[in-house]
């Protein structure tokens, strides 16, 4: 059976630990100070960046990478919190927007000062900035196509 080598396992390893690591400790600040999860503040921010239009709850939920089921339960506690709407498209009266709502801009303005923070606490500051761009160096050729490899 075909092996990792141990730079191969540790390189893998370590990502997948890495992630979970501050996934977890990010989701757990953002809930204990602000009652957010991690998702939620994503989607917030999906939501600002969009504008005043919003957003298609089917190009959000791509835009996430969530499925539609998981998109309306967040959708619908965010919005018992005030915190967006949702309204009929104006172009489709099938469809639905999400808008972020004064009450959410001005939580997300608080709560994105305080993920910054956290985010360089926990991973930017530990890097050099040669490191940085080494990294997202990486992060981009892992998200393009890979490249088909001759037999």
């Amino acid at each position: 059976m075909p092996q990792l080598s141990d730079t191969e396992m540790r390189a893998w390893q370590g990502f997948l630990h890495t992630h979970d690591t501050l996934w977890k400790t990010l989701d757990t600040e953002l809930a204990r100070e602000f009652d957010l999860s991690l998702p939620a503040y994503e989607l917030l921010l999906t939501l600002e960046e969009a504008g005043e239009a919003g957003l298609r709850m089917t190009d959000l939920a791509r835009s996430l990478r969530f499925s539609g089921g998981g998109l309306t339960r967040l959708v619908d506690r965010l919005q018992q919190g005030g915190l967006l709407e949702r309204r009929r498209c104006a172009t489709d009266g099938r469809g639905f927007e999400a808008v972020l709502t004064p009450e959410g801009r001005r939580l997300l303005k608080r709560v994105h000062v305080k993920h910054l923070q956290a985010v360089r606490a926990l991973f930017l500051d530990r890097l050099t900035p040669e490191e940085q761009n080494t990294l997202a160096a990486i992060w981009d050729r892992l998200q393009s196509p890979p490249q088909e490899k001759p037999l």
